[in-house]
């Protein structure tokens, strides 16, 4: 059996992780669309993704996602 890949990828200040192994945080708007995806690391380093959408009838697109930025500091 294969081992499980693990993904790393790099924050805005380049600083190289694993969104897939932490805990998350999230929030939502009113309609249940997410709007921030936190990470949290050891050693309190913070992450944060967010999320813009835009309605198109009847439903919610996500219009933009943001780079993960390192917001510990």
């Amino acid at each position: 059996m294969a081992s499980p890949v693990r993904v790393v990828i790099k924050d805005n200040e380049g600083k190289p992780f694993d969104p897939d192994s932490l805990p998350h945080a999230y929030t939502y708007d009113a309609n249940g669309n997410k709007l921030t995806d936190t990470c949290i690391e050891q050693g309190a380093i913070v992450r944060v993704k967010t999320y813009t959408y835009v309605q198109v009838g009847t439903a919610w697109l996500v219009e933009t996602e943001s780079a993960w930025v390192n917001a510990s500091e």
